[in-house]
């Protein structure tokens, strides 16, 4: 992904180097570096966005190497930002320099992808090895929950953050649940669960066969409920869905901190969830919603209790009072970003305080 925005050297702009797939032919980041840019930048800071676009093959990884090198010199930013471990945080550390970098870990580069097959064994073990390699020339370590902390090593934990994304809370509302399943041409008498199923390999992660067990059981004693699957729908679709369904089900194998449950909670969606990533912490005084253990006829009951209750939940002034917003989290990143600018190593105090508010 080609840079033409003026090279200007400034203390206050950085490079996302993140992995992205592409549409229509160009890479596009994922939405979640999408948001967190987009809300940098309103903080202030100058946002480069640099797409990794193959990361398994020599040829792209060699590529995509030299393009990044390329708009480091041409865009000369204060921080390089790696938003992901494996060949992404690796290219990030190759074209650094002496500039500081920052190495945010999201879940699978830590925990691995469970996908069955030794391919898949040998692929994740690699990756993960390459992200810590980078991690270790890191001035700083983000990770977006305690169950990924818990995996670093000790010497990447002393200069680690837990920081979740925020979520942009200005697009992200409740709205209308009758106006929204018009637009997207839902029955109105129907009871919705709603399902994120991810996109390519990560879909065996987010366990989608649990998900349909859960709903065929709770449709035996509720048959007006349906399963509405998500996978590759656009911002405004996703919005739409949100606010237009009765119920998130989260299922998911593991994870960091899920957006799609943070971006629930903005919109008021009750949530039932497996224990997975940060999401117990997320949902703590959260109603209606429920955590239940990954057994389809617990989950089921956990529905049918929700839609029994007949309203929407209180997750906006919860995700409001643990600091998520996106806004929020750009001030927190700010904090690291001056920090490690001023030639600081690993947390320092006021670092540590701007990240545990």
């Amino acid at each position: 992904m080609g840079l033409t925005m003026t090279a200007i050297r400034r203390k206050e702009s950085v490079l996302f180097v993140a992995s992205g797939n592409p549409k229509d032919g160009v890479p596009q980041p994922t939405s979640f570096v999408k948001s967190q840019a987009d809300s940098m930048q309103q903080a202030g800071w100058k946002v480069f966005l640099s797409i990794v676009d193959d990361r398994t093959s020599l040829r792209g990884v060699l590529r995509n190497l030299r393009r990044i090198r390329r708009e480091v010199v041409h865009v000369k930013p204060g921080v390089i930002h790696a938003q992901y471990g494996s060949v992404t945080a690796a290219l990030a550390y190759c074209v650094k320099g002496r500039l500081p970098l920052v190495v945010s870990f999201c879940g699978d580069d830590l925990l691995g992808t469970p996908k069955p097959g030794v391919q898949w064994r040998v692929r994740e073990k690699c990756a993960r090895a390459l992200g810590i390699w980078a991690a270790r020339w890191a001035a700083v370590v983000i990770v977006k929950s305690r169950n990924l902390f818990e995996v670093l090593p000790q010497e990447l934990k002393n200069k680690c953050a837990i920081l979740p994304n925020g979520v942009d809370t200005t697009w992200f509302v409740p709205m209308d649940r009758d106006a929204c399943r018009m637009k997207l041409g839902w029955d109105i008498g129907t009871k919705i669960v709603l399902f994120n199923v991810s996109e390519k390999e990560d879909q065996y992660r987010k366990n989608p066969v649990l998900a349909h067990e859960t709903v065929a059981m709770a449709s035996r004693r509720v048959p007006t409920v349906t399963l509405k699957v998500m996978s590759g729908h656009t911002r405004e679709e996703v919005r739409w869905m949100l606010n237009a369904a009765d119920c998130l089900l989260v299922t998911s194998l593991h994870e960091g901190s899920p957006n799609i449950v943070k971006e629930a909670m903005a919109c008021n969606l009750p949530v039932v969830s497996v224990p997975c990533g940060d999401v117990v912490e997320r949902l703590n005084g959260t109603r209606p919603g429920k955590i239940c253990q990954y057994d389809a006829s617990a989950l089921a009951e956990a529905i049918e209790e929700v839609l029994s209750v007949g309203c929407r939940s209180n997750g906006l002034a919860q995700l409001t009072v643990q600091g998520l917003s996106a806004a929020t989290i750009a001030k927190r990143l700010t904090t690291i970003y001056s920090s490690v600018q001023q030639g600081d190593s690993g947390v320092t105090e006021s670092y540590k305080t701007a990240c545990a508010e």
